[in-house]
């Protein structure tokens, strides 16, 4: 009778500690607790963070050539044109005048960020001199640590990622690209939007 007794409260401690641990892990559990929330919200709560198209584009901040800091995340809700290059690189400089004329018809309504990868330049100075000479204004980030271009995964440049409003990367373009390129992969990502609204 005993050892029944006892496989009874034995079987009743593991059921409410399963419980007990199902509650605490399932979505939602951590509303009100302290922890911070998904800042993707729960409507992207299932898209994984990755550097593949169909993945959550990893957030980052890194400070912009006149020093304000910026973080990919602070543009939700815009697509982003988000592109890898340096001043050493003659196809990322040959791709350079269709981002800024890009930039100037579409900047309002499509976020161009280009990340310089500082960590292999002479100097930040030399990047912000390079930029004045061209008459580039579109936002150029400084990666001095080459920390976010190994993050994404960029083994070659210029490598430009398409984001959605999202934060989804919709499509990944190695090379240097023309207006023409830059429209019709924005004129994509614009369609994909519609399709998922629809």
């Amino acid at each position: 009778m005993k050892k029944r007794l006892f496989s009874v409260v034995i079987l009743s401690l593991v059921v409410i500690s399963l419980i007990a641990v199902y509650a605490y892990f399932r979505p939602g559990a951590m509303e009100g607790s302290g922890m911070p929330p998904d800042p993707a919200g729960s409507k992207e709560s299932g898209v994984a963070v990755g550097t593949e198209v169909g993945q959550r584009a990893p957030d980052f901040t890194l400070a912009a050539v006149d020093g304000e800091e910026l973080s990919l995340s602070d543009f939700r809700g815009r697509p982003v044109v988000l592109n890898f290059w340096a001043t050493w690189c003659p196809p990322c400089r040959a791709e350079m005048p269709a981002i800024q004329s890009f930039y100037e018809k579409r900047g309002r309504e499509i976020q161009v960020l280009a990340v310089n990868l500082t960590a292999s330049e002479k100097s930040a100075a030399h990047v912000k001199d390079f930029l004045k000479a061209g008459g580039y204004t579109f936002p150029v980030l400084l990666d001095t640590h080459n920390i976010t271009a190994q993050e994404y995964l960029v083994r070659a440049i210029p490598t430009t990622f398409f984001i959605d409003r999202e934060g989804v990367i919709r499509d990944i373009h190695t090379g240097p690209m023309t207006v023409e390129m830059l429209e019709k992969a924005v004129e994509k990502l614009s369609n994909q939007n519609k399709t998922k609204l629809n």
